[in-house]
């Protein structure tokens, strides 16, 4: 059945998420925050640079402290890794593994490498360093108890050397891709099969590991594809949103998003899409402030508070996303699993759907199911036992 989501209720819906969200009410914050409970409470350590690593190498592994345990973990690991940025060059990616309690099977524990959802773009933000949402951790901890170990990238320039490549996708997949070649080398019980796993900024980089893993690391025993709630189709989705319209609440991921540009198009300069206090926001966000405080701080302000942006540089702005972040429409060789909450006010769930609909055209295994009643983020919770089940059939 074809869902039918009215475009002037979506926005009005999304106009209200974003008010409340910016002045830190409880479940509507997290409806739209990906990130931690405590962002930028903690401060980054010393990182690893290594620009001769090759994709996935081994760089150091450290005990993760147990505040950052997820439950039924037994043991778990804070790791710096080899991987490829953004514009092919060799860098260092931190991350965590995360080992399950109990005995491995004869072939190892399958590995799910778990891609995030939006924390920000400072080091202070990266997961193996701050901690992680109670819906994440909640749905993290199911598939530990059901026997898998799980590997969680930072991504590209959180905690580590360099920037941030926010929304990058091919940036995204190859950390997604590298901490399972790094994992192996911790001499812990892993099989070889693995599923990559992600939420809104996460299944946009699963989508992207799907169609980058089998050219980019063959040798791998990759089974699989799985998203809730990606960002996906930018021009139906601004369309709607109407992010720079001067009645819209100013969206914090839009900040984000600008400063995600600037560090994979050097010759984008964010100031001249920014007031003066966007220009402060932005500084901020590159340095201390992640996703919630953000958010936090746009506590009522209009969209014309923060961003100037004309017609003509939303056109660009769109073009330079649809070259970093769009999700490609290609053939994947593993089967894909795609669930979107049809009360998402975040993900457009039609943009979900044509997504879907694009990919099966041209010849994917999709299983697609929306989730009547699930917002941005309930969608994780709504989809588990599902996504549970999918997975336990491509691990056979």
């Amino acid at each position: 059945m074809r869902f039918k989501h009215p475009k002037r209720a979506w926005t009005t819906g999304l106009i209200a998420l974003l008010t409340l969200t910016a002045s830190g009410a409880g479940t509507a914050a997290s409806a739209v925050a990906d990130g931690t409970m405590n962002h930028g409470s903690a401060t980054p350590g010393p990182v690893v640079s290594n620009r001769n690593a090759g994709p996935g190498q081994l760089l150091k592994s450290e005990r993760l402290p147990k505040t950052l345990w997820l439950p039924n973990t037994a043991k778990a690991y804070r790791i710096h890794y080899g991987s490829t940025s953004h514009d092919g060059r060799r860098i260092a990616v931190s991350g965590a593994v995360f080992i399950p309690r109990g005995n491995a099977p004869k072939a190892g524990w399958p590995v799910v490498s778990w891609a995030h959802g939006t924390v920000g773009v400072a080091d202070v933000c990266a997961n193996s360093r701050s901690g992680r949402s109670q819906r994440d951790t909640e749905f993290l901890q199911s598939w530990l108890a059901a026997g898998y170990a799980i590997v969680a990238t930072d991504y590209e320039g959180l905690g580590t050397h360099g920037e941030h490549a926010y929304l990058n996708g091919n940036s995204e997949a190859y950390g997604v891709i590298d901490i399972v070649r790094a994992a192996q080398q911790l001499h812990e019980p892993l099989s070889e099969a693995w599923l990559s796993v992600g939420q809104s900024q996460g299944a946009q980089a699963t989508l992207f590991t799907g169609a980058t893993v089998r050219r980019y690391a063959p040798e791998l025993d990759y089974r699989g594809s799985v998203g809730t709630a990606p960002t996906t189709q930018w021009r139906l989705t601004a369309s709607v949103a109407k992010p720079f319209d001067p009645e819209t609440p100013a969206n914090p991921s839009v900040l984000l998003i600008l400063a995600g540009l600037r560090t994979t198009h050097p010759d984008f300069d964010p100031a001249g899409y920014l007031t003066p206090f966007g220009q402060q926001l932005l500084a901020a966000a590159m340095d201390t402030t992640c996703f919630t405080a953000i958010a936090q701080q746009l506590a009522g302000r209009p969209s014309t508070d923060v961003f100037a942006v004309d017609a003509a540089e939303e056109a660009r702005l769109l073009d330079l996303l649809e070259s970093d972040a769009e999700i490609p429409i290609v053939r994947h060789s593993d089967p894909v699993f795609l669930g979107q909450g049809t009360a998402d006010l975040t993900s457009y769930p039609p943009a979900t759907a044509l997504t879907a609909e694009k990919l099966r055209a041209v010849g994917n295994d999709v299983t697609f199911k929306f989730y009547q009643g699930a917002d941005h983020g309930g969608v994780m919770a709504a989809a588990k036992a599902d996504i549970l089940a999918w997975a336990a059939d491509r691990m056979r």
